[in-house]
């Protein structure tokens, strides 16, 4: 009998673009989402009738791990109590954004209207099908546009679930200031440059000197919290990965006392090169990344697609990593080059 499990099976909810699913987890060639309802749109739902699918999924996982979760990392032993409550929420359905990231999907966009989750969230409460204790992550799109977002944030905060909120931090809440300020909630900010005119390039709207009001705004409300607040730098390659840049980000970082960043590497550049292709260049300014966040005392975390990326390094390494000639070479061409280095073995 198979006793892997996860609490997203048991206790999760994730509100996606027309879909309701157990997590928003997706990996291995497509899988994961596992559907509870389809040709979703912010109907209210027969809370029974979804714990039935559950119970008979995690039934099936009992026996062997169903297909959409094989491979899964968040998949661990784990003992199913069948409480029929939901303690983890994601939300992913909202497509309205402010601004159009050259890595994001251009399904994103200021003008998108998505359903509204905030009446089955109370009705979800209401109805004793809830659980305090857990978290609610909140994003997009940007999720401070979502219907309602504020009531939203409020009544999780209400009634005991802790809320994470990925935003670009254009437009500033007072909801999350004061969620921030109680220890309740915390905000993953992508900044990914270290100045307006890179900031432009990538985001194509001209909000940095916006964004990084916010975030003194939103580092001040957590100062006796701050490592709720997450600055984000997803590396680009070709313009964003250089030490110059990274090191203009670290110093936007030392001005507003950050404690945590996180590193990701952009979405289709993880794809695009395998564990035998990835370029060491990337490693190296994760080693850069490394030492920066050592010297200014900064925790440093890194996202699903440099995980994946640096889990590769440690089984396939490259002769150029730990090479101090070429680490310093490395550096000289960094500061000064235009497009992307892509070393091969």
């Amino acid at each position: 009998m198979n006793t892997k499990g996860c609490i997203f099976l048991e206790e999760g909810i994730n509100f996606d673009l027309t879909t309701v699913c157990d997590c928003c987890i997706s990996h291995n060639d497509g899988r994961g989402l596992p559907v509870l309802i389809n040709n979703y749109h912010g109907e209210m739902i027969d809370w029974n009738n979804l714990f039935d699918k559950k119970a008979e999924r995690i039934a099936a996982q009992k026996q062997k791990t169903i297909y959409d979760c094989e491979g899964c990392y968040h998949l661990c032993d784990y003992k199913f109590t069948e409480t029929r409550k939901i303690s983890e929420f994601h939300f992913s359905h909202s497509r309205a954004c402010n601004a159009k990231c050259i890595y994001c999907s251009d399904q994103y966009s200021a003008g998108t209207t998505n359903y509204n989750v905030y009446p089955v969230i109370k009705d979800l409460i209401e109805k004793g099908f809830y659980k305090p204790g857990g978290e609610a992550t909140l994003q997009g799109g940007e999720p401070t546009l979502m219907q309602n977002f504020d009531e939203l944030v409020d009544l999780f905060i209400e009634n005991g679930t802790t809320i994470r909120v990925h935003t670009s931090a254009i437009r500033y809440s007072m909801t999350v200031e004061k969620a921030l300020k109680i220890n309740k909630g915390s905000v993953v900010i992508s900044l990914d440059s270290g100045c307006s005119e890179t900031y432009a390039k990538i985001k194509q709207v001209n909000a940095f000197d916006k964004v990084c009001n916010c975030i003194s705004r939103y580092a001040e409300a957590a100062k006796e919290y701050p490592d709720n607040v997450i600055i984000k730098y997803i590396i680009i390659p070709g313009i964003n990965d250089t030490t110059n840049e990274i090191d203009k980000f670290f110093k936007i970082m030392q001005k507003y006392n950050i404690k945590t960043i996180a590193v990701d590497l952009e979405v289709q550049y993880a794809r695009k090169y395998d564990n035998k292709d990835i370029s060491p260049h990337i490693y190296l300014l994760y080693d850069y990344f490394e030492e920066k966040a050592k010297e200014n005392k900064i925790r440093l975390i890194t996202y699903s697609f440099f995980s994946y990326a640096l889990n590769n390094r440690k089984i396939k390494k490259f002769p150029l990593i730990n090479n101090k000639f070429l680490f310093d070479l490395f550096l000289k061409m960094c500061n000064k080059k235009e497009k992307n280095i892509i070393y091969r073995r």
